[in-house]
């Protein structure tokens, strides 16, 4: 009896295996077999995409974002407004346009290389030996016939042949020089770049324009807009700041151990022990420090011993479905609600500065004339402190190499970085325009440490898998745009 039970159990572990590898084929958009008479949610270029694959792939993207919200399931609403079942859709749609075009293409994939693939998965091994027998017992628990699963892996083989393509690339040695020679040719420079609209709050208005501004009908759905829009400004829940200790498993060991180190915990060392105990590899790198959340964003047993603490207090274990923790809280904020009456000044206030456009353009004009002045003085803090009040972008001690050509996360123009690499030392270099302030002055020029054969092609591998992406994502759209294609929205 025990052997019978023990049978069973394996039986359905490796079913459920199977039903996850049916599943990823599935969302990758490979089941072209269930046509018949039945509906299909949609059709690229004849193609379908059956409702039993586009179910699949929902169920999975659902329990995905199920795992990420804490585990509790997501309302009809949550899945419109985070537009899942479309992106499903799309997502679908993309892989039929790929697995098209590798027809077009004329790839193809011999039976042999079918049946090989399926031999070396080791969910169909007994003794690590393909065993035909619990492949067809597998594949018929699963209302599935061999030629059906067979047709489901050719055209991933086919999709992986297509993604191959895309991300071959030879690398010779000249072009390796090539780059080595642009990445080492460098400037640095300092700057700072603020846009016209953020300048914004610093435009003076007057209280009776204020009162005048809410005093007309016609401006109260303005208000209630910008109130809507910026809600979580006005309307900020509950948070707690806390740090955990966590060891993973639900068994009597694991229960002890955790009781072992609450013995020994305080709020002095809480984060030294973290370092060493925790089982949460974040944690181990920052004493468990969750930061500042609010409800919602950890798991509710986690959440219902946090927020029920007070500033200071050490929990006694708690279990989680990620094993048992210790929390300490080290902050609490209240939640704070501000009514629309309660910031009707403000909003007024914000609404009135973006109209100046007068006053905005004297102000941005003036900031430029304070920023060249304090950069030809070599007074970068006067920069950085106007930079700060209106959360403007600033490059203090930036290198620019000569391939990249970007200003840490300002790509410059082809125009601009050939300016800074043929600039003097000391000069200032003006990239802005009516709606931004953009100067940049050159420090001087140097050269990096070179770097080996092997860490550039390294880097060039990285490149060339973003070049490939991109690509893909430039050929996608194209046979979009050309494709026909059919959507049943009632079946969404």
């Amino acid at each position: 009896m025990k052997n019978a039970f023990a049978g069973k159990v394996s039986y359905f572990i490796l079913t459920f295996i199977f039903l996850i590898i049916i599943a990823s084929f599935l969302f990758t958009g490979f089941d072209n077999f269930s046509m018949g008479t039945a509906q299909n949610v949609a059709a690229v270029d004849g193609t379908p995409i059956t409702i039993k694959e586009y179910q699949t792939a929902l169920n999975r993207q659902v329990e995905f974002f199920n795992q990420m919200m804490g585990g509790g399931g997501m309302t009809q609403k949550q899945m419109e407004d985070m537009g899942i079942k479309q992106s499903v859709l799309n997502g679908l749609i993309q892989q039929k346009l790929i697995l098209n075009a590798a027809d077009e293409l004329g790839f193809v994939v011999s039976l042999d290389e079918i049946k090989n693939e399926i031999k070396s998965m080791p969910y169909f091994k007994t003794n690590n030996q393909f065993d035909v027998n619990l492949y067809r017992n597998m594949l018929q628990g699963n209302g599935y016939i061999p030629t059906q699963f067979e047709e489901l892996v050719g055209n991933d083989l086919k999709q992986k042949k297509i993604d191959e393509l895309f991300n071959t690339m030879i690398i010779s040695e000249n072009y390796i020089q090539d780059i080595t020679k642009f990445k080492n040719n460098q400037v640095t420079v300092q700057g700072v770049k603020i846009g016209r609209q953020a300048l914004a709050p610093l435009v003076s208005v007057t209280e009776q324009e204020i009162k005048d501004y809410l005093a007309k009908p016609e401006n109260q759905k303005a208000l209630e807009s910008a109130y809507n829009d910026n809600l979580s400004k006005y309307n900020k829940p509950e948070e707690v700041k806390a740090r955990h200790i966590l060891i993973a498993g639900d068994d009597a060991k694991s229960l002890e151990k955790i009781k072992a180190i609450k013995a020994k915990v305080n709020t002095k060392n809480f984060a030294d022990i973290a370092k060493k105990e925790t089982e949460d590899p974040t944690g181990k790198e920052n004493g468990g420090d969750l930061g500042w959340f609010s409800a919602g964003r950890m798991v509710p047993e986690f959440e219902q011993v946090a927020f029920g603490m007070k500033e200071g207090q050490i929990s006694e274990p708690v279990k989680t479905q990620f094993g048992y923790h210790i929390i300490m809280v080290e902050g609490k904020k209240a939640a704070d609600v501000q009514s629309l009456e309660s910031v009707k000044t403000e909003l007024a206030q914000i609404a009135l500065q973006k109209t100046k456009a007068q006053d905005l353009d004297k102000l941005l004009k003036s900031t430029a004339d304070q920023i060249q002045t304090a950069l030809e003085k070599g007074d970068f803090a006067t920069v950085e402190a106007l930079a700060k009040k209106v959360d403007g972008q600033v490059y203090k001690n930036a290198d620019v190499n000569q391939y990249d050509q970007n200003l840490i996360a300002t790509n410059l123009s082809p125009t601009e970085a050939d300016q800074i690499f043929k600039a003097a030392q000391g000069t200032i270099l003006n990239f802005g325009n009516p709606g931004t302030i953009f100067l940049v002055k050159v420090l001087g020029k140097k050269t990096a440490p070179e770097k080996t054969a092997e860490q550039l092609k390294a880097e060039i591998a990285s490149q060339n898998q973003l070049f490939s992406r991109k690509v893909r994502e430039e050929l996608i759209k194209t046979m979009n745009n050309k494709a026909k294609v059919v959507t049943n929205q009632s079946l969404l």
